[in-house]
């Protein structure tokens, strides 16, 4: 199934519905992952031979699949033969995966990735980062009872550095891919605390173990039974006088079951949209809430892809489009359709804008799945996502790497993050004419940690 897409950078699908777990949040490939040595042996199912498998796969799908057939001037063919003679001579598993994690890296493309076969085995870092304003990463949770909370990571702490690379907006999404890719069960830390105290840790990941080899009816079974629900409603809502209080986490949504939840806007007066932390997602879901917040037409953008340009437009609902005040909440984890919505809203001077400068990951992708035989009863699933599509703003203007400036920027500070206060949500209160502190205003959406911190295969 192949199904279109903007973003969702970083492994946020392994097939195009399969989530991978939300506690996964951390750090850079920058050395093997730090298992025990039998333990990555128990693990090492592949040859070079098979990965080299891979990155042949790899290659010829960014060939046939690219948006810029120039590939931006990068000479591809000399850059993957370089890729598979150090891949024929790596000396582990990991590192053959890493040299084909890399080639793809080469584009400096935010949706163009290999994504390697799915450990049989999971970790549970306890703590979650976010980049917050243009350059500092922070705490913003840590999950009770685990490692890095009994050696005192908090939220507030600033993460100077991650295994000796130092923490920055810019690198943050590199970093989270490459240890959700390959996760490590441990992690040297630099943290600074709000009074500016440093101290170096390590805080170990809980290491959830699985079977030794998946086979290919398992990974069937999985995604039937643990794949991603596009039919649920898993937005929340807090309604209050005539404002409602939307946080959509995604556009995983069908636009059929996205409509109702439109609807539901219609009997307020305000509406206060909280896209942080959105990954974006499919195409048409973008299309659907454009088509409900806005009374007229609206040019989304320029599609641009190998073939040529077209524009993309959204119908409006008309009378049944909310028509009523909006207010757009955004942060540095809002993506791809998530970001473009918030930019349409103040490009039509549609509504208002708040918090912090969105990801700048805009981009229309697909996946690509594939296999590798490792057994005459089992296979590798793995695949990648390739960029079909750039868009341009109706400004003219791409999103891509520049994001989206709110209106407002509101950042919190040490001591919102550490005390749980929401600061952007308070002022979204306000101009909807209600009075609340900023801890009041964490109340509305508090952070839950997901219950499940591995699907298990059955």
């Amino acid at each position: 199934m192949k199904r279109r897409q903007f973003g969702l950078p970083f492994l946020k699908f392994f097939t195009c519905y399969h989530k991978f777990p939300l506690a996964l949040t951390v750090l850079l490939v920058a050395s093997a992952p730090l298992l025990k040595p039998q333990e990555r042996n128990k693990y090492q199912v592949l040859t070079n031979l098979q990965i080299r498998e891979m990155l042949n796969t790899l290659e010829s799908d960014i060939k046939e699949h690219y948006y810029d057939p120039k590939m931006h001037g990068l000479d591809l063919d000399e850059r993957f033969e370089r890729a598979r003679q150090k891949v024929l001579a790596a000396k582990s598993q990991n590192e053959a995966l890493l040299y084909v994690v890399a080639a793809a890296a080469a584009l400096n493309d935010s949706h163009t990735h290999f994504f390697p076969p799915a450990a049989p085995y999971g970790v549970d870092y306890g703590w979650l980062m976010q980049a917050v304003g243009d350059s500092d990463c922070y705490v913003t949770e840590v999950r009770p009872n685990s490692d890095a909370a009994k050696k005192g990571i908090k939220p507030g702490d600033r993460v100077v550095s991650i295994n000796g690379i130092a923490l920055t907006r810019q690198n943050l999404n590199y970093v989270e891919y490459g240890y959700r890719v390959f996760p490590q069960s441990g992690l040297h830390v630099v943290m600074r605390s709000p009074d500016a105290n440093e101290r170096s840790l390590v805080p170990m990941a809980e290491v959830i173990p699985g079977q030794q080899l998946i086979r290919h009816s398992d990974m069937m079974t999985w995604q039937r039974n643990h794949g991603h629900d596009v039919s649920k409603d898993r937005s929340r809502y807090h309604a209050e006088g005539t404002v409602l209080f939307w946080k959509l986490p995604d556009f995983l949504i069908e636009p059929a079951d996205l409509e109702p939840l439109v609807n539901k806007t219609l009997r307020f007066a305000t509406v206060v949209l909280d896209l942080r932390g959105n990954p974006g997602g499919q195409v048409s879901a973008l299309t659907t809430l454009v088509s409900g917040f806005f009374t007229h037409d609206v040019q989304i953008g320029i599609r641009e892809t190998r073939k040529g340009s077209e524009k993309r437009v959204a119908k409006t609902r008309g009378e049944k489009a909310f028509a009523g005040a909006l207010i757009v909440l955004i942060d540095s984890r809002s993506s791809s359709a998530a970001e473009i919505f918030a930019r349409l809203v103040q490009l039509e001077k549609r509504g208002v804008v708040l918090g912090d400068r969105s990801s700048g990951a805009v981009m229309e992708s697909q996946f690509f799945p594939h296999t590798v035989e490792v057994s005459p009863t089992a296979v590798a699933t793995y695949g990648d996502t390739i960029t079909v599509a750039a868009l341009k703003m109706s400004d003219g203007n791409s999103l891509e790497n520049v994001g989206v400036l709110p209106d407002e920027r509101i950042l919190p500070t040490n001591a919102d993050i550490a005390q749980g206060g929401d600061p952007v949500m308070a002022r979204a209160a306000e101009l909807a004419g209600l009075k609340m502190t900023v801890q009041e205003a964490s109340k509305i959406f508090p952070f839950e940690w997901p219950k499940e911190k591995m699907p298990e295969i059955d």
